[in-house]
């Protein structure tokens, strides 16, 4: 039978866990927020890069996509480093496997990973990794890790097989835990290209630029991986955060209910020592007393 100091000691350890549990439900919730508020931060800039494609694209015409059967493909992944967040890692590894199913196994293609922790279930799902890097800590760290991503993705694309780059992501949802999402990020959507040459351009006249076209491009394309980059790896963190609280949540119902439990039992005991004691004083004052 447990005794009141062995329960007492546990409510404690329970309580301070309690404790760490509703702090980190905290910082996720934070977190949560800057991630949200990154992505958004995006959208005045995304339009600012569009306008310049719009008019560089009304002078030069469309760009060649480039696309063809057999090409080679890479793969941006976007998971974790840490856990306490759930199947969030999983769901995107089942998602880029049921999305990969077509592909050619002679042709595996390069892999470039954000987070250990997807890295290890990738490698065991089957996949050949070509690049693992931690995912940045904080949104600080965030624009670092995009241009280290970028840097690599030049590389790739020094290979004439290379024609197609997709980012694989989380995609934050609002109370849930991310969507698992596959954005095409290169070779350029031409549809959209279209649509940008066929919306109005809002003055009289497409701006000047001293920049030649055929540097200027280049220039806002790279603006546009930034981008694209730089919102699946906020919209991962987002999501990681997500699942983590939902994940900090569940536990924190689990350890009020034990603790709840643990209450019980040390009443139940301290009830039970109690009684033990009032007998014995009852049983000695009747020996005492002779009654």
């Amino acid at each position: 039978m447990e005794n009141l100091h062995t329960l007492q000691r546990h409510i404690e350890t329970s309580g301070k866990l309690q404790s760490i549990v509703k702090s980190m439900k905290t910082l996720s919730a934070v977190n949560i927020r800057q991630y949200e508020q990154a992505a958004h931060s995006l959208d005045a800039y995304q339009e600012t890069i569009d306008s310049g494609l719009q008019a560089v694209i009304r002078e030069t015409g469309l760009p060649n996509s480039g696309s063809e059967k057999g090409e080679l493909q890479g793969l941006v992944v976007f998971g974790s480093d840490q856990g306490l967040c759930g199947r969030f890692n999983e769901k995107l590894v089942d998602f880029l496997q049921e999305n990969r199913a077509s592909a050619n196994p002679q042709q595996p293609p390069h892999v470039l990973v954000s987070g250990a922790r997807i890295a290890a279930r990738l490698e065991a799902a089957g996949h050949k990794l070509t690049k693992t890097l931690w995912s940045p800590g904080s949104l600080s760290g965030v624009n670092r890790h995009v241009y280290e991503i970028i840097l690599i993705l030049h590389r790739w694309r020094q290979n004439p097989k290379m024609k197609r780059i997709d980012l694989f992501f989380n995609y934050y949802e609002s109370g849930g835990g991310g969507l698992p999402s596959q954005v095409p990020l290169l070779p350029l959507d031409n549809e959209r290209l279209r649509e940008l040459m066929k919306k109005k351009w809002p003055g009289r006249s497409l701006p000047y630029s001293a920049t030649p076209t055929h540097k200027l491009f280049p220039a806002l394309i790279q603006q546009y991986l930034f981008v694209a980059i730089y919102r699946a790896q906020v919209q991962s963190l987002a999501s990681e955060q997500a699942s983590r609280l939902l994940s900090l949540q569940q536990a924190e119902k689990n350890i009020q209910e034990h603790l709840e439990e643990l209450t019980g039992r040390y009443r139940n005991v301290r009830q039970s020592v109690i009684t033990s004691e009032l007998l014995d004083l009852v049983a000695g004052f009747r020996t005492v007393t002779g009654d």
